[in-house]
């Protein structure tokens, strides 16, 4: 594109340009047509906040189509059971769903969008039967559904948000239609926020090498120990109990399960280092990295590997607003060579991850 067709006056501020750049480069790199709207459509969002850009990018799911077809059934009210961000979220995401309220046992504010937050005994004195109800609560979900069946709701007509997350995030950091990429066998797999350990053993049988090098990396000492348990049996498979990030320091972790992330102000310390020590004299062919939030840490402590190795990438690119721009920039900076595909898995905001591989691999 010739820029002075359309902006014929050079903008003032480098900043402003330096982004613009940056940003022309990463779309130009986007490998197909479903990479290019989901990162367009989320780089909307990270500026806006507009849920129908999310929307968008959600649509390139099975289960946020499934979602969407459901929620836009003819004639059935709609109850969002959970009135906490999830179930917000939803509703802004689906603004054109026949919404008649929410479903809330701690209910704290009457309304949200002129919707009504009822008492789960408000909506049963109302609840006429083929009123779909969804569940947005990330816990109890189970317990939820019973309550509901036990009131009379029919079983058909509870819809429950983390079904649909399942159905999506089942090829996340290995997927098996659309997205072509190199496997080697004689060099590692890094997993960088292991959490469970799940990721590394699904890599061994999504690569058909079982025997793999894997280097898995797990900073909350909780999830560490789940790790030990579910991976012991693979001695191919190292597990490290240490953060990762651009120089050595301690640092605090806190949350829990999925959720754990580095925090300077917990009392829960763990030593991180950056991977380019670490794993200096190895061969690395595959990089999956989830750490939330401190993808871009952990990227500058590997600038080396992926400087001389060019491995292929599986990078979350949402848990920060800027993540979606700096991210993949980054990593062209690192290797000029790469193009990208972009995936989501979720059927809301989380899971958008950017895959990079050499131009020469991609379709």
């Amino acid at each position: 594109m010739n820029d002075r067709l359309c902006f014929p006056y050079r903008d003032d501020t480098e900043e402003t340009e330096g982004f613009a750049a940056v940003t022309a480069q990463i779309y130009d790199r986007m490998a197909d047509e479903t990479s290019r709207d989901i990162f367009s459509n989320r780089l909307l969002y990270s500026l806006t906040g507009n849920q129908i850009c999310l929307r968008n990018v959600l649509l390139h799911t099975a289960g946020g189509r499934r979602l969407n077809a459901l929620l836009h059934e003819a004639g059935r009210e709609l109850y969002i059971y959970g009135a906490g961000i999830r179930g917000k979220r939803l509703a802004d995401l689906f603004p054109d769903a026949a919404w008649s309220g929410f479903i809330d046992r701690k209910k704290q504010a009457e309304s949200y969008h002129n919707l009504k937050i009822l008492s789960l005994e408000a909506f049963l004195e109302q609840y006429t039967q083929g009123a779909r109800v969804v569940i947005s609560n990330m816990d109890g979900m189970d317990e939820i559904v019973e309550d509901l069946q036990r009131e009379g709701v029919l079983r058909e007509d509870i819809l429950v948000l983390n079904d649909f997350d399942r159905e999506n995030v089942k090829d996340i950091y290995f997927p098996t239609e659309g997205v072509a990429f190199p496997v080697w066998k004689d060099r590692s797999f890094v997993d960088i926020g292991c959490y469970d350990g799940k990721d590394s053993l699904k890599y061994l049988e999504w690569s058909g090498y079982r025997e793999a090098e894997v280097y898995a990396f797990e900073p909350d000492s909780r999830n560490h120990q789940v790790c030990q348990e579910r991976l012991e049996a693979y001695p191919n498979i190292r597990l490290y109990h240490m953060g990762l990030s651009d120089r050595e320091e301690e640092v605090g972790v806190t949350g829990e399960g999925e959720m754990a992330y580095i925090d300077a102000d917990s009392d829960r310390k763990v030593q991180t280092r950056p991977l380019d020590s670490v794993l200096r004299d190895k061969a690395v062919g595959f990089i999956k990295m989830d750490v939330e939030g401190y993808e871009e840490h952990v990227l500058l402590g590997a600038e080396k590997i992926i400087r001389n190795q060019h491995p292929v990438m599986a990078v979350s690119v949402y848990h920060k607003k800027a993540d979606i721009w700096r991210l993949p920039g980054l990593l062209l900076e690192y290797n000029k060579d790469y193009c990208f595909y972009m995936r989501h898995y979720s059927a809301a905001n989380g899971d958008t991850v950017l895959y990079a591989v050499d131009r020469g691999n991609c379709r």
